[in-house]
């Protein structure tokens, strides 16, 4: 992993000298290295935030003014930690509140990973009527950008500036009320972002900044950090839609049609068991799914209604169940598809409806056999799912047994070849008219 070693260096121009009545300051951390593991963020050598995952804030915190020292490291497999930017000191002043964010490419293949300072004046103008708004370049690979701030059915005008990458704004206060934010690529002079009709409340005080979209089938190739000094929300393209995949998990039944809102889905046709299909796009919005038997509309098998997808999110949709007795579902399943630069990741469904394994460990071993071994995963029950598991590259063998009790075994030593960078999706399933069970393993990286 490459990163900026100085970071003492960034810092410089917040050395401020003198003191403040305030013995605190506000500062505030977030991830914005689109292929970086969570990241621990310690300050003054201790362990601050835990956990902050990509395109998230922790929201301000109160340290103290004056030297302090921080370091941020990356989550490896297991308890395994990476330093990334290591511990270095800095002045910080009463003055100013600041966001510190982990920017670049852990893989180093734009920029590196370093820490991009951003400061504000810690007292504010926002009011009832008006927000104070910072506006943050730090999407990697992303190149020069005209910033545009119009009312939603203006055109374009005369950009509000131009930001490259890691530069931002000074805090500008505007008005509450509905705006339309575009960002517009210097070279070529195409709309890169476009967030359509958003609306701006009064008494905000917010930083938003542009970060890699991080998706390999995205509408633009940023999305937009919203912080609000509590935490942080997102804005996509317009454009954005949700991406779905689609399997048929229940061992017995036949093949099956999808329909979407009374309307067959023809990607979806003649679903067998243990295929699943896509990932699709998908409009933002509700939806009703009724699955039937092929070439037929009745019985329905499955009836979900209002089923709501969200932009910018992956879904699995399983249908689960057994079919003696007749006990058929849904299994709606987030999906995690980021890769990271330093690990497999692994993604874990128990979609297996048989009520023997009703709740199972998962082992995770580089030989056969479990003999002396913890579960990677305790007591996982039908339709829990875990995301976002670091693995480290190599060979390994998936044991999968009764909860608490080794010697009962479900899946008995799968092999599995992972490899850093990559995410894959592995769905536990009934198999043999449920006298068995299978593994479904795919790859499902972005």
């Amino acid at each position: 992993m490459k990163y900026s070693p100085i970071f003492v260096v960034a810092m410089s121009a917040l050395f401020i000298a003198g003191c403040d009545d305030d013995p605190t300051t506000q500062l505030q951390a977030v991830h914005a290295s689109p292929d970086a593991p969570r990241a621990n963020i310690v300050v003054n050598s201790q362990a601050r935030w835990s956990g902050v995952d990509y395109a998230q804030a922790s929201g301000y915190a109160s340290v103290d003014q004056g030297q302090t020292t921080l370091q941020v490291d990356v989550q490896l497999q297991g308890e395994g930690v990476a330093t990334v930017i290591p511990q270095s000191q800095f002045d910080l002043t009463g003055d100013l509140d600041y966001t510190v964010m982990v920017v670049g490419d852990a893989d180093g293949s734009n920029n590196p990973v370093e820490a991009l300072v951003v400061t504000r004046p810690a007292a504010g103008t926002a009011t009832r009527s008006s927000s104070d708004v910072q506006i943050v370049h730090a999407a990697t690979g992303v190149g020069d950008v005209n910033l545009y701030v119009t009312a939603p059915n203006d055109p374009l005008g005369t950009p509000l500036g131009t930001l490259g990458y890691k530069d931002f704004t000074d805090v500008l206060n505007i008005p509450a009320g509905q705006y339309r934010v575009r960002l517009e690529t210097v070279s070529g002079s195409a709309i890169a972002f476009d967030s359509g009709e958003i609306t701006l409340s009064g008494g905000s005080e917010l930083t938003i900044a542009a970060v890699p979209r991080a998706d390999s089938n995205s509408a633009s190739p940023v999305k937009l950090m919203v912080m609000d000094g509590q935490g942080s929300s997102l804005i996509y393209d317009k454009a954005e839609t949700a991406e779905v995949r689609v399997g048929h998990l229940v061992d017995g039944a036949p093949a099956v049609d999808v329909f979407v809102n009374s309307a067959q889905f023809a990607p979806l046709d003649a679903l067998m068991f243990k295929q699943v299909r896509g990932f699709l796009d998908l409009a933002v919005g509700s939806y009703d799914i009724d699955i039937y038997e092929t070439a037929t509309t009745n019985p329905t098998l499955i009836d979900v209604d209002g089923l709501a997808v969200f932009a910018g999110m992956d879904y699995s949709i399983y249908a689960v169940g057994t079919v003696s007795p007749l006990n058929l579902e849904t299994l709606v399943v987030p999906e995690n598809r980021r890769p990271v630069a330093t690990s497999a990741v692994l993604n874990i469904t128990h979609a297996a409806a048989n009520p023997i394994a009703a709740s199972v460990d998962i082992y995770l071993t580089e030989n056969v056999g479990i003999s002396g071994s913890t579960p990677a995963l305790s007591d996982v029950k039908f339709k829990d799912y875990a995301n976002g598991i670091y693995v480290a590259a190599g060979s390994y063998y998936v044991t999968i047994t009764v909860a608490g009790q080794p010697s009962v075994v479900a899946i008995d030593s799968a092999p599995a070849t992972l490899a850093d960078g990559v995410v894959y999706q592995v769905v536990a399933i009934d198999d043999s008219m449920g006298t068995g069970f299978d593994l479904i393993v795919s790859e499902t990286t972005d």
